[in-house]
């Protein structure tokens, strides 16, 4: 697919600020939007205790759950990693939006992602790291030796079947303290 992106309208830039204003609240972080670290832990918290939950939720709430859960998901990668959000058209000229990674070899449509790792089996396995998965995708051979462009990391994760190991292997990588080539905006 050809991307061509575009910047958000000032509408859509105030819809997904009220998602995250939202989320945040929901998560009990109002306080946290500039402290990446625990914004993390207080996500990765909510997402474990809802997963316990998830069956008293009717499907309307889940999806709306998921859109706030994913604008606090996006603007931790934009806090944590200098990633933007952004707007692009698909093949049926329908708009989608995500958020994508300054050298835009990575994209995330953040509420897709967080329904796929719900539905994992492990998903409690899954959510432990999920703001560590941009830097792991960076340590794939496939990703740090391919010339593409917008890598849906969500996508390749789930095609791949890992996101249990992948989770698995964040711990490693982030004990290894290495360079991971992410640039923070901290």
């Amino acid at each position: 697919m050809q991307i061509e992106e575009r910047p958000l309208s000032a509408v859509l830039k105030s819809e997904f600020d009220a998602h995250l204003r939202d989320g945040l609240r929901t998560i009990g972080a109002q306080s946290l939007t500039n402290n990446p670290d625990k914004l993390t832990e207080k996500l990765t918290e909510f997402l474990v205790e809802f997963e316990k939950a998830r069956s008293q939720f009717k499907e309307s709430q889940i999806q709306l759950l998921l859109v706030q859960l994913g604008a606090v998901l996006a603007h931790l990668f934009v806090e944590k990693y200098g990633w933007t959000w952004t707007c692009a058209k698909d093949e049926k000229d329908q708009d989608f939006y995500f958020v994508v990674s300054r050298d835009r070899k990575l994209m995330l449509q953040p509420w897709a992602f967080l329904q796929d790792c719900i539905q994992q089996p492990d998903c409690f396995e899954v959510v432990k790291n999920i703001v560590a998965v941009p830097e792991l995708a960076l340590q794939s051979d496939e990703v740090r030796n391919s010339d593409l462009q917008y890598q849906d990391i969500g996508m390749a994760f789930m095609a791949m079947g890992s996101l249990v190991s992948i989770s698995q292997g964040i711990g490693t990588i982030l004990e290894d303290d290495g360079d991971t080539g992410m640039e923070s905006n901290n």
